[in-house]
This record gives structure tokens, C-alpha cells and sequence, in this order.
């Protein structure tokens, strides 16, 4: 009574999980879910020190022990590389200890009665079974286990490499924000300067109250810049802890742009970042083993067209308690074998063989063509990548220059102005630039940062030529 009251609940909690009646309602689990809760599964967070001033190393290592997207990459080559071994069992025989008790009462015909007996039986095997010729089939499944295994380890690489370069770009974007902060914190204390000097020449009878006005208004938007910069400096901030599996409501600290070193040229030649792209991106890489995958797979739908010979054999003992109406009860043991070899040759399967080998064909065609297209698209993004490092550098030589230029001419023209030789739009006009040349130099570093990390992402060295920290 007990179990059927158990498969009653548990078919009317089925019936609870239906589909939703109309399709203008969202679904809502009613009576029992199977669909565990958030806090079943807590996120791993990392933990940051608020008084460690963290390089780009050490952010990589923290988002390489951390982020789930390495840790699911290593799971799935983990299982690929058991299902290597799993293929290889196929080449060992397979032996099976099996025991079975059976007790029964039949009536036994004898002349023109039938007389009741009781029997009982135990029955101890030793069963083997093996594949002694198979045409290559196992030989096949197991060179497509390998190659899927090495597809899995390149994705694993390619989960890191991306991992890599998701930290790399938040923290050059951060980078940029903080920078455009410093840049707008300045910007106002010109403004506040230029306000001041205006109204001290107001008091003096030196100048209009227009001009006053004017400065406070700059004065007012270089403060409204600032409030945007640290907006953005936060947002920045939440992309880099996402990625480091942070929550973004702990604060941690970073190195300052002015603390790293801005090459003036690229690493590579174009030529030889096309070569290293083709050798070493882990994607392309996994593309290819595909390739051998599907290689292998083909052969071994091909094997199925011929015959398996196999071997079945067992040995044991038999034991058996009998008794007859009116008689004694009796006993008796015995060996038995049982040896076979088989021939097995499938003539007519509804044509099943032939469209398993025109799958296995589609799949390598499209394993070949996916490593094409992939290869076309690979050298299209290292050379918009090396044009756009090669383009940075030079803008950052030009945003050198004019920010100099452009502090030069807003102090002249301040100290004109205080001086009543330069009127406040001169000095305004001279503010924007100046500060326009700020933002200009500071994105111009970073993007040069920037560039030169895309480049090598794009090439694959992004995965072992990047910063580390001080992970053992």
C-alpha cells in the first residue's frame, strides 16, 4: 500500500509541473519543484585585500582560480579524457561473475498422473565476452575520443585566453575612467581658477559681469564632466570585479595608469603575427582536432559495413535440492561450460550504414569548412588589430604634443588675461582645449594599452605572454 501511496504523489507533482495553461502568464512551479534553489549552488567569490594595490598579474591569477567559465572548460576536458579510457575498455575482454538462485514446484507427468515436485537451483558463472576482430571500428572510436579530448584542451586554453583578455580590457577600461577622473578633477580646478580670476577682476572694476557669468558656467560644466567621470569610473570598476568574481560593492585598489610602461613599438611584425595567429590560437587549434575527430568518426561508420567475429564464453557450477511426493529429498552438483565463437555480418539494416557514413561525411566537410572560415576570419582580426596598434602609437605621440601645446597656451592665456590683456573667452576657449587634450592623453595611453593587448589576444600570445602575479 505504502509504495502505490508513493507513486500517487509522485505522479500528481508531475501533473503540479504542467506547462502554463495560456501563453500570456509566465510559468510558476506549484506543490514540489525539481529545479533547485539559488542558494543550493552560492557563487565562489573571490577575496580581496583592501590594502593591497593589485597589478595586472595579480588580477589575471585571481580571475584564472575564480572565473567558472575556466573551471566548466576543465570539467568538460576532464570528461572527454575519460571518455578515452572509456574507448579503450573496448579492447579488453569483459569478464562477469553472475549468480542466480531459483526455487519453483511443477508437476511432474508420470504414466497417467502427475506427481508434484519441489526443486531449487543455485547457479555460479564466470562469463567472458570479447571482440576478436571488429575491421578497425574501436581502433576509430578511440583516435575520435583523442582528438575530442584535444578539442577540450584547447577550449579549456581558449577559456583562459578569453578569461585573459576579459580581465586585460576591464582594466584598461578602468584604467581610462580613473585617468579621465584625474583629467575632469583637473579640468575643474582651472575652471574654479578661471572663476576666481573673473570675479577678482569683477571686484577691481576689471571686468563685466557676462564675463563672470561665462566662467561660472564653465566652471558648473567642468564639474558636471567630473560627476559623469566618476560615474563611469564605477561602472568600469563593476565590469573588472565581475570578472574577478568579485561583488562590485568591494572596493579594491589597482595600480595607477602613471605606474605602467607604454610601449612605443610593436612586438611583432605583421607577417609574424599572422604566423603565430595560425600556430597557436587555441580556438583554431580545437577547430583542427575537430577535424581529426570527424576523420575518425567517418572511419568508423565505414567499419560497420563489414563483420565483427567475437568470442562468448562462461563456466560455473549448478546445484540443485529437488524432492518428489512420497520420495526422499535429493541432491546433485555439476560443472558446466559453455564455449562460442560468433560471426556476426549485418546484411540489410533499412539502410541505416549508409546515411550514418553521409552524417559522418556532412560533419567532417563541416569541421573543414568551420577551420576555414575560421582561419579567413582569424587573419582579418590580426590585421585590423595591428593597424589599429600601429595607429595608436602614433596618436600617442600626437596627444603628447598637444597637450603640452595645450597647457602652454591656457596658461598664457590666464596670466594674459589676469593682466587685462586677454579677454575671458580667450581663457575659456584655452580651458576647453586643455582639457579636451587631458582626456585626449589620457585615452590615447590607455588605448595604446589597449591595442597592443587586443593584438596579442588576436595572435594567441595573450595566453602565455601576459602580466603575472605573485601566484605560486
Amino acid at each position: 500500500m505504502r509504495p502505490l501511496l508513493f507513486a500517487l504523489l509522485f505522479l500528481s507533482s508531475l501533473h503540479s509541473q504542467s506547462i502554463p495553461e495560456t501563453p500570456v502568464r509566465p510559468w510558476q512551479p506549484g506543490g514540489v519543484s525539481y529545479v533547485p534553489s539559488p542558494a543550493a549552488y552560492p557563487p565562489q567569490e573571490a577575496e580581496m585585500d583592501h590594502g593591497h594595490v593589485y597589478s595586472l598579474g595579480d588580477l589575471i591569477d585571481i580571475a584564472q582560480m575564480h572565473n567558472p567559465a575556466t573551471r566548466s572548460a576543465w570539467a568538460q576536458a576532464k570528461a572527454r579524457a575519460a571518455a578515452v579510457g572509456i574507448a579503450k575498455s573496448e579492447l579488453y575482454p569483459t569478464l562477469v561473475v553472475a549468480a542466480a538462485a531459483r526455487t519453483f514446484q511443477e508437476p511432474l507427468l508420470l504414466y497417467e498422473q502427475f506427481q508434484l515436485q519441489d526443486l531449487g537451483l543455485f547457479e555460479s558463472l564466470l562469463q567472458m565476452h570479447y571482440t576478436i576482430l571488429d575491421f578497425g571500428a574501436r581502433q576509430s572510436e578511440i583516435r575520435a575520443a583523442r582528438a575530442r579530448q584535444i578539442a577540450a584542451n584547447f577550449r579549456f586554453n581558449d577559456a583562459h585566453l578569453q578569461v585573459i583578455n576579459q580581465v586585460t580590457q576591464a582594466y584598461y577600461g578602468l584604467q581610462n575612467a580613473v585617468g579621465l577622473h584625474e583629467a575632469a578633477l583637473a579640468n575643474r580646478k582651472d575652471a574654479q581658477a578661471v572663476r576666481e580670476a573673473a570675479e577678482e577682476r569683477l571686484r577691481n572694476g576689471l571686468a563685466t559681469l557676462p564675463d563672470v557669468l561665462e566662467a561660472r558656467a564653465a566652471a558648473a560644466k567642468a564639474e558636471y564632466e567630473l560627476q559623469s567621470a566618476i560615474r563611469t569610473e564605477k561602472v568600469f570598476f563593476g565590469d573588472l570585479a565581475s570578472a574577478l568574481t568579485v561583488p562590485p560593492s568591494r572596493s579594491f585598489r589597482v595600480q595607477a595608469l602613471k605606474d605602467l610602461l607604454i610601449p612605443d613599438s610593436l612586438p611583432v611584425t605583421l607577417e609574424e603575427a599572422g604566423h603565430r595567429a595560425l600556430r597557436q590560437r587555441p580556438d583554431l587549434l580545437a577547430g583542427m582536432a575537430n577535424i581529426q575527430a570527424a576523420d575518425a568518426e567517418l572511419k568508423h561508420a565505414r567499419s560497420a559495413w563489414f563483420p565483427k567475429l567475437t568470442f562468448e564464453g562462461d563456466t560455473g557450477w549448478i546445484r540443485a535440492w529437488g524432492q518428489q511426493e512420497n520420495l526422499p529429498s535429493i541432491y546433485g552438483q555439476v560443472k558446466i561450460y559453455d564455449a562460442r565463437v560468433n560471426l556476426k555480418w549485418t546484411i540489410f539494416d533499412g539502410l541505416r550504414r549508409e546515411k550514418e557514413i553521409a552524417r559522418a561525411t556532412a560533419e567532417q566537410q563541416a569541421a573543414r569548412a568551420e577551420v576555414h572560415e575560421k582561419q579567413d576570419r582569424i587573419a582579418s582580426e590580426v590585421w585590423t588589430a595591428y593597424q589599429n596598434a600601429e595607429t595608436s602609437l602614433q596618436q600617442r605621440k600626437a596627444a603628447v604634443a598637444l597637450l603640452r601645446a595645450s597647457a602652454e597656451s591656457y596658461n598664457a592665456a590666464l596670466e594674459a588675461y589676469r593682466y587685462g590683456v586677454r579677454n575671458i573667452l580667450d581663457v575659456l576657449a584655452a580651458e576647453r582645449e586643455l582639457a579636451q587634450a587631458r582626456a585626449v592623453d589620457v585615452t590615447a595611453r590607455t588605448q595604446v594599452l589597449n591595442t597592443i593587448k587586443d593584438l596579442a589576444f588576436r595572435t594567441g600570445d595573450l595566453l602565455t605572454n601576459h602580466p603575472t602575479g605573485a601566484r605560486p
